[in-house]
């Protein structure tokens, strides 16, 4: 049975705004916890003498039956034990000492949480249905997920990943990201869970909303994984309400909550009205892949995520083109600007981004450094026009095309020459690096390791963290053999999420390569 609310996206061919839920986990890998069985245990693992269920009941007639404001004050007492306990050396974590969880000042309860998600394995008979979960996620607008695992962005490698408030308060489009409001098994200490936590992602919630808000009269919400009485799903909807500007018939079209009901084959629609004043609609169903392929099916020529670059390249171009005075009139030749939406319905257009001799793609920090270390077919005017948009001040490789300005006599403005000469001065030897120092306790059992080992220096180990190894390998690179530094460099680009490769410690280790390795032109 096809439902109205699904047609009227197709119809519409809106890219919508997905709003992705704990259920999803749940339902695609084993065993993994809801918030009470999450609490559970970890409760059981510390061995309070006083069970989880009666503390449980406590704080709930404490907290007037409220489900939330249990779980939330239950994880406050949960994690001043579990981190007691821990650095009493009463438990042990994977990947973690009381010394590094001190100092790099990491709670070993949230380290635990993250443990658990990130030891989940996907069920093999979900692999048909995630399949179709993928391919409408590359339709959407945008991602806001209160999952801690990186499921997503694990499969979804070139989407923008903003974590908690992170990235909340710089230019956006709104395209082709993915907000992880309630942080990521990645940085464990983002994850939202305690009072203190609530009440510092509210500020991130606000500004979340009113992001979605803006965006409602052109993307269409739908919501998986969720309960209708979920908080975040409250929050959202109560600010809907005070500003939703439209009818209540049409605000029931453009979101839609998707509620699980185990077995049903079907889709079943009603339209619900809130105690909030604004309606959306719910699809009843386990058929969540009929759901996911319908919503595929949206198809605007080009994703989201293509739109994206083109819209920085864009931008990349009318401030860098315009500031210099050189944007050439083309619009104004052919169409009407004050008629532009009815001139594009009547015709066949190809946008092209570029100058006379090159098309291309405005590249991104990990875009360049892929190229640099292995592919090498970036056109030197895209090269130098990234280089010099980017901060001197920056730790960015650059010798190779210096070189190659150099060698070839090619002839660059004198701003630009400015700009290169000045970065060329700012990093004269891996000392002007200034790579963070290393504790003298991990120096012995570092020059001991064997950095051609790269997947287990990269795995990390229960004493020294990951970043400390890259930095105390940026430090002794001309301790080690060109082959070995390079292949540490091409396996970290190959093998790693962009947000690690965007890593300082990352970054010092290119640098630290180009400095030690690469031929130096220290002026053009």
């Amino acid at each position: 049975m096809s439902t109205v609310f699904l047609e009227n996206l197709r119809e519409n061919n809106e890219f919508p705004i997905i709003f992705i839920g704990s259920g999803i986990t749940q339902r695609y890998f084993k065993d993994a916890p809801t918030w009470d069985n999450l609490l559970r245990e970890i409760w059981d693992e510390v061995g309070v003498d006083q069970t989880y269920f009666s503390r449980y009941n406590e704080l709930s007639e404490k907290c007037g039956n409220d489900n939330f404001t249990t779980y939330i004050n239950l994880a406050d007492e949960l994690e001043k034990i579990y981190n007691q306990a821990f650095f009493d050396k009463k438990l042990k974590i994977d990947g973690l000492t009381p010394e590094s969880a001190h100092y790099n000042r990491i709670s070993p309860f949230k380290k635990r949480i993250a443990s658990i998600f990130s030891s989940l394995e996907i069920k093999s008979e979900a692999n048909k249905e995630i399949e179709s979960f993928f391919k409408m996620l590359k339709k959407a607008r945008m991602i806001v997920t209160t999952n801690y695992d990186t499921f997503i962005e694990n499969k979804l490698n070139d989407i923008n990943i903003k974590v908690g408030n992170k990235g909340l308060f710089e230019p956006s489009d709104m395209l082709n990201e993915l907000y992880k409001i309630h942080g990521s098994i990645e940085d464990p200490n983002s994850i939202v869970i305690t009072s203190k936590d609530y009440e510092n992602m509210e500020r991130a919630s606000a500004i979340v909303n009113a992001k979605i808000l803006s965006q409602l009269t052109l993307s269409p919400i739908i919501f998986f994984g969720y309960s209708l009485t979920d908080q975040n799903i409250r929050s959202l909807l109560e600010d809907l309400s005070n500003n939703i500007p439209f009818s209540i018939e049409k605000a029931a079209k453009r979101i839609g909550v998707v509620d699980y009901q185990k077995g049903y084959e079907s889709i079943e629609e009603t339209m619900v009205d809130t105690q909030y004043g604004v309606h959306y609609t719910k699809l009843s169903t386990d058929n969540f892949e009929k759901i996911y392929n319908s919503i595929a099916k949206i198809n605007q020529g080009i994703s989201p995520l293509e739109i994206s670059k083109y819209k920085n390249a864009f931008r990349q171009i009318i401030d860098t083109k315009g500031k210099q005075g050189e944007l050439k009139q083309v619009l104004t030749s052919f169409v009407d600007l004050d008629r532009l939406p009815e001139e594009l319905k009547s015709k066949n257009l190809v946008v092209a981004l570029g100058d006379d001799r090159f098309i291309y793609k405005y590249p991104t920090y990990v875009d360049y450094i892929k190229d640099y270390f292995l592919k090498g077919k970036m056109p030197i005017e895209i090269a130098v026009r990234f280089i010099v948009n980017v901060s001197t001040k920056s730790t960015l490789p650059v010798s190779k095309y210096v070189f190659k300005i150099k060698n070839e006599n090619i002839i660059l403005k004198e701003k630009d020459k400015d700009k290169i000469n000045t970065r060329l001065g700012g990093f004269p030897s891996l000392k002007s690096l200034k790579v963070k120092s290393i504790p003298k306790k991990h120096q012995s059992a570092l020059k001991k390791m064997n950095f051609d080992d790269i997947e287990k220096i990269l795995v990390g180990d229960d004493k020294i963290n990951i970043y400390t190894k890259l930095s105390y390998f940026s430090l002794h690179i001309k301790d080690y053999s060109q082959e070995t530094a390079l292949n540490l460099i091409k396996y970290i680009l190959k093998n790693k999420p962009d947000s690690f490769i965007e890593k300082t410690e990352c970054r010092k280790l290119f640098m630290a390569y180009s400095l030690c390795y690469e031929q130096i032109v220290k002026k053009i």
